[in-house]
């Protein structure tokens, strides 16, 4: 029994003195979708800091107010990300990942279903600007995502969202309705 144990003793130290010795796998894509919402929360990080710094909202169902808020805020967001690109969050890895996430959801059974309920309430083609910090049309409709997509989407803080225009997935701040970045060709 001693020997036993002190065999076992030698191989997790000698695991121990070479960390190499003893491999974990780790899933590539778990990796990434973490290196994602990193990257998430990171955005969040400024737009919370930013959102304190613009004028305060007070409840009100006014749209000039309301826009005039969103307004403030998308203007500190602009400026703090003055030089984003696109890919900053949907870095090419991830839109790999999310592409490879939402494929199945498209091309499986209810495929043909989940395309139409994407079709249903988009925004007529050219009627958003796919750009990094552009606002997101007032008088656009904001697509819904279909439950089965967002479903196998990572999830997002409650003030970022994801929407579809045509084949390209949006990642849209609520309260600034800025889009934060967006990936093209996301619909197969």
């Amino acid at each position: 029994m001693k020997r036993i144990a002190i065999a076992g003793l030698l191989i997790v130290g000698t695991l121990a003195a070479f960390p190499g010795a003893r491999q974990e796998k780790v899933n590539p894509d778990a990796r990434l979708l973490q290196e994602f919402k990193q990257r998430i929360d990171k955005y969040m990080e400024l737009h919370n800091r930013l959102e304190k710094k613009a004028p305060r909202l007070k409840s009100t169902e006014e749209p000039a107010k309301i826009k005039a808020s969103q307004d403030a805020l998308a203007a500190l967001i602009r400026a703090e990300r003055a030089t984003a690109k696109p890919g900053e969050i949907f870095t090419p890895e991830v839109a790999t990942v999310l592409r490879r996430l939402m494929n199945p959801e498209v091309k499986g059974p209810d495929g043909a279903e989940t395309k139409k309920a994407i079709k249903d309430d988009a925004p007529a083609a050219g009627e958003v600007s796919m750009k990094v910090n552009a606002r997101y049309p007032e008088n656009a409709p904001l697509p819904t995502v279909p439950p089965n997509l967002l479903a196998s989407l990572p999830q997002l803080p409650e003030d970022l969202e994801y929407r579809i225009v045509g084949r390209t997935l949006i990642l849209r701040d609520v309260h600034a309705n800025i889009i934060v970045d967006y990936l093209p060709k996301a619909i197969q």
